[in-house]
Formats: C-alpha cells, structure tokens, sequence
C-alpha cells in the first residue's frame, strides 16, 4: 500500500501517570565511563528510578561502547566516537568527504539506522533520550537516528517520542565551522535534523546559538522552528553532595588509605627525598583533552610551588594527578613535552605528573572518587577550561570538598558565576601572582577553607540538586507530540 493511502499514526498523549508505565531507551557514544556525558546519563538514570519511579526495567542503552554489562544495554561499535565512520566525519569535516569516504559513511549509516530499528522494536520504545545527536563526533548515531525517524513517518509507523539532551553541537566548536556542503546536507538532515521533539539544554546561551540552524529546519520541516522554540528548556548539570560538610573529610579513610596504597605514594615521596606532609597536592578532575588546558595547569602549578619555597613554611614538592582518561587527541604526549620543558625551566622544584590511566591495572579507585582523596590530602583543584558546555567535572570538585583555581570561560560568566562558589578566578591564561598567593592562602589556612566548602556545599544543594531533572524531564516527556 502506497505511504500516502496510510491511515494517520494517533498519538497519545502522555500524562504524569504514565509516566512509570514507559519504556525509555538513552543512546550515546558512551556510558558508564569517565566522561562528561556518561556521568549525566547516570545521573539521569538515578532520577529515572528514584524519583520519577520508573523500572530499572525499563531504562534501555544503545552506546557504542559501555563501562558496565547489563541485559539493558547493547553495544555496537558503529556508534563510539572514535570508530571508523565517527572518526572520519570529524578529520575530513573540513574538506567534505568524497566519493570513497561518502560510500563508507553510507555503508555504515544503512546499518546503523537497522541497529535502532531493531532496537526500538525489540525493547518496545516510547521514547528515546539521546544526547549529543548535535554534535559530528556522534556522527554515525546522529544521522542514523534522523534516518530511522524519517522513514517512520513516510511510512507512517509510530515513533517513540525524540527527546535531546544538547550537551555542544556543531555551532560550537571553531573546528566545525564553515563545513563545506556535503556536510552541510548531513548537518541539515541529521546533526540533530528535523525530528527532535524536545531538546535540553545544559546552558542559557545554546538556544540562541543554534538560531540560524533552527530556521533553516524550519524550511525543510513545516512548523518546526515554532514547535521547537516552546518545546526546549535549559537543565544544568547537576550533582549529588558527596560528603556533608568539611568535617567529613577528617572520616574519609576507605578511600584514602587504598590511594596511598595502591599507588605507593608514601614509598614514592620518600624516594624522592620528600614526604607526605612536605608534598602539595593538585587534582586535574578531566579527560585529557586540548581544551582542558592542562598545559597551563601545569605552569600554574609549577610557579605555585616556586612562590611556595619563598616563604618559611616551605614545600618540598607537588603531585599533579589527571584523573580523567587520554582522549588520544595528542595532548598527553605535549603535555609530557612541557613537564620537561617545564622541569628545566624550575630546576629546583619537584612537581611529580602522575596519569590515573596508568594504574588501571592496580587500582579499582573510580573516576568520582578521586576529589574526595585530594580533599582529604589538604589539595585543589585546577579547572582551567576553555569553553565547557557547562562544567559537569567543576561540579563534581566542589561537592567532594575541593577548592578549584578556574579560567572564567564564557559559560562559567554566563551561568555559573551568579552563584557567587568560593573559589579562585582567573580571567586569562597568565599567571598571576595575585591568584597564586590567594590559592597558597586557602591551601594553608584551615579555617578559611572549611568556611569555603561548606559554602559551596550549600549553593549545589540549593541550585544544583538532582530534583530539577526531575520537573523538567517530565515536563518534557508529557509535552504533546510534535510527529504526526
């Protein structure tokens, strides 16, 4: 029967009730890893069951690759960034892909849309949360999904209800400006396309960054710029508090006593003629990734320490720990390149570099508890980013304890500054002897560093609790249908 002589798909309407009754499918690149977006879908994962009261039951995983095994979650490598098609979107976004690249991504695109297709009717789907199917490094997925979508509706089939969670896209990132108009097409018909029916957005200004992109929709799907500028709302990252108050750092044992441990931390020190005690401690709570800035931590850091060794209490030495995993951008080996650079140019201190990465094999410590160690070490934080879709790891930081030093990039102006966090500040990347002396002060001063973190312990509970995702992805889910 022709698509056109097709009786209409009728669409319920989703109530408050119905609600737990669903069946629910979040797709990304990743989960259960220590990413950024792995971290919100967990988080999101939590409110689902405890709040909202879903079945743990009914929460699916589509990812191209997965931290945990679960009956729920299926894996394929035709969705993680970094795979084949994935990886040739983002190297040849630039210069468009060609006839050969094109077959390729062609190839992989036909299968992936079967994968969803297969998927969604396997787990019986009502409504699909996928994040990032905005951004061309989840290329394959997105496309994909925007394929699937439209040849349900031109087949007139019902479709599980397209909800977005906007963590960056295309529009915002320098490397993906300007694309030629192979990608353009992709752009248009599926990074995110038409078919979202609701997005999330985890800071104030994407909307509006996304603007001109929306209008173009507009002309290719009637009444979609409409639909979409009232069916969008902003959620920012969120977080749990991972201790009460100050005074919790003095009972966090378990953890601690394994770091030593399993890292040989004391053993270490002594051979480097330094202590525990004589040592300053600074976490780096991120992937390690260009935009991270890790190369200025690092330079931060070292001219720390050097202000440090002016003074009468002085420190022997600083521990440096990455906690976050390599993200095979080349910014770990120049990162090596200028800890060298660095050690000659500070001869006399003795900043260590240490990789959680490296130690997969000893430890079992996990990617969230790593602020809390460094809170009970007397440490801080350095969160020199800079541009953040928001700043899920700097969350994280400051609900375990830890005082960050943060570049001010433009979302931290726009979103996250009015909270007025007890923090260190800089507005560019130079040092500034101003900001060291303020960070060797809270470092030493107890008092002052309790007050602090009990301050900022209270701000995350009352702007940036778990309960907003609540309200606002229901609101979302209940919102009327925009296929039809």
């Amino acid at each position: 029967m022709p698509s056109s002589t097709l009786p209409d798909v009728v669409y319920k309407k989703y109530h408050k009730k119905d609600i737990p009754k669903l069946r629910y499918a979040m797709l990304h690149a990743r989960f259960g890893l220590p990413d950024g977006v792995s971290i919100v879908m967990k988080q999101i994962e939590s409110v689902m069951i405890n709040d909202m009261k879903i079945p743990k039951e009914n929460i699916f995983y589509l990812v191209g690759k997965s931290g945990k095994k679960d009956k729920n979650i299926t894996t394929n490598n035709l969705f993680l960034d970094g795979f084949n098609g994935n990886r040739l979107a983002t190297q040849k976004f630039k210069h468009g892909f060609g006839g050969h690249i094109s077959e390729r991504i062609e190839n992989e695109l036909r299968d992936a849309v079967q994968i969803i297709e297969d998927f969604v009717e396997k787990n019986k789907i009502d409504v699909i949360l996928a994040h990032n199917t905005c951004h061309p490094v989840n290329f394959i997925l997105a496309v994909a999904l925007s394929r699937f979508y439209r040849n349900r509706l031109q087949r007139k089939q019902k479709t599980p209800k397209y909800l977005l969670w906007w963590h960056d896209s295309h529009m915002e990132r320098e490397h993906f400006a300007n694309p030629p108009q192979d990608i353009e097409r992709y752009l248009l018909q599926g990074i995110p396309g038409p078919y979202p029916e609701y997005i999330f957005f985890i800071n104030s200004g994407q909307f509006r960054i996304a603007e001109k992109y929306f209008l173009q929709l507009g002309k290719m799907k009637k009444d979609f710029f409409e639909n979409i500028s009232m069916n969008n709302d902003v959620i920012y990252n969120t977080t749990d508090t991972f201790i009460e108050s100050f005074n919790d750092l003095k009972k966090e044992k378990d953890g601690f006593v394994k770091f030593l441990r399993d890292f040989s931390l004391e053993e270490y020190l002594i051979e480097q003629n330094t202590s525990l005690k004589d040592t300053l401690f600074c976490l780096q709570h991120t992937r390690i990734v260009k935009r991270k800035r890790i190369d200025f931590a690092l330079e931060y850091c070292f001219e720390l320490l050097a202000e440090t060794n002016k003074r009468r209490k002085k420190k022997k030495s600083l521990f440096f720990f990455i906690s976050g995993n390599d993200d095979k951008d080349g910014s770990k080996q120049q990162l090596r390149r200028k800890y060298l650079a660095l050690k000659k140019k500070f001869p006399d201190q003795q900043v260590f570099l240490e990789f959680a990465e490296d130690y997969y094999k000893k430890t079992d410590i996990k990617f969230e508890e790593y602020p809390r160690i460094f809170a009970k070490l007397g440490g801080f934080s350095t969160y020199f980013s800079e541009i953040e879709g928001f700043g899920n790891n700097l969350l994280e930081v400051l609900a375990s304890g830890l005082i960050p030093v943060v570049y001010t990039y433009p979302v931290f102006c726009s979103d996250i500054e009015k909270y007025n966090f007890k923090l260190i500040a800089l507005d560019k990347f130079e040092i500034q002897q101003d900001k060291i002396k303020e960070t060797i002060d809270i470092l030493k001063n107890n008092r002052k560093r309790k007050i602090w973190v009990n301050m900022n312990l209270d701000i995350l509970r009352e702007n940036f609790a778990h309960k907003i995702i609540d309200l606002k992805l229901t609101r979302g889910i209940i919102r009327r249908r925009a296929h039809k």
